[in-house]
């Protein structure tokens, strides 16, 4: 069996079993799973476009509010 966060291989010993029911090598390890890996955030240029997007429909409100 092999760390679910590194894939190291895991001891009896010293594996840690986090709320998943995932097992892990190190507490270090078990604590991954609070934290989001930055491969599932959107790529930066995707969230440039969704911003560009969302200002585009808010520009002409706020324009035609302040006339």
């Amino acid at each position: 069996m092999h760390c679910s966060f590194c894939h190291h291989p895991l001891t009896p010993e010293t594996s840690w079993k986090g709320t998943a029911d995932r097992l892990y090598c190190s507490e270090f390890c078990a604590d991954s799973e609070t934290v989001i890996p930055a491969r599932l955030h959107p790529p930066k240029e995707e969230i440039d476009q969704q911003y560009l997007a969302r200002l585009e429909r808010l520009l002409p409100l706020r324009r035609s509010i302040y006339r």
